[in-house]
């Protein structure tokens, strides 16, 4: 009796343990990602829609798979053969599509991580000389995944160290 009663509240434990690690990995990969959506949207910035869980990284090998059909079909017939020198263009086209759809700021996705393009030199001067532009700071992505390869070194810190860490290597950097 007292091993049916164990499995049965271990089954619960389970059970509940289950529903907590799902609950946590859909409000993780769905639903913050979603209100940031929103509420992105509602401050006015525009952008291609993210699919759930990709982003819109589909869309960017899609436009890419695109892209390379029709540079290889144009190619082949030398009266269509032209040489450009946008290489952004050339580089990443879902960028240059989306900046012809969206204008010069938009925000795109990169799996549930949304990223702010900014090709408008005017909106970006804007943004960093207000208050909020020196607090910005480096990502928490980036400070988490890069920090056991490049630890506490000046492409790493931030503020007061890094001023104290730009003044110890600019004498390195000059020419004499």
């Amino acid at each position: 009796m007292d091993f049916l009663q164990f499995f049965a509240a271990l089954g619960f434990a389970m059970a509940v343990f289950l529903v907590f690690a799902l609950w946590k990995i859909l409000y993780s990969c769905w639903i913050l990602p979603y209100g940031a959506y929103r509420k992105l949207m509602r401050s006015g910035f525009s952008g291609p829609t993210p699919s759930f869980p990709l982003g819109n990284t589909s869309e960017m090998r899609k436009k890419k798979n695109a892209d390379d059909a029709f540079s290889s079909s144009s190619s082949s017939s030398s009266s269509s053969l032209s040489i450009t020198h946008d290489i952004h263009s050339t580089v990443f086209p879902y960028f240059s599509r989306w900046q012809k759809s969206f204008g010069k700021v938009f925000i795109y996705w990169l799996g549930t991580e949304p990223f702010l393009y900014i090709a408008d030199p005017d909106f970006l001067k804007k943004m960093s000389s207000g208050v909020l532009g020196k607090s910005w700071g480096k990502p928490t992505v980036l400070k988490n995944d890069r920090k056991p390869m490049f630890g506490m070194g000046l492409n790493m810190v931030e503020g007061d160290d890094w001023v104290r860490h730009r003044h110890a290597v600019t004498h390195s950097l000059l020419p004499t």
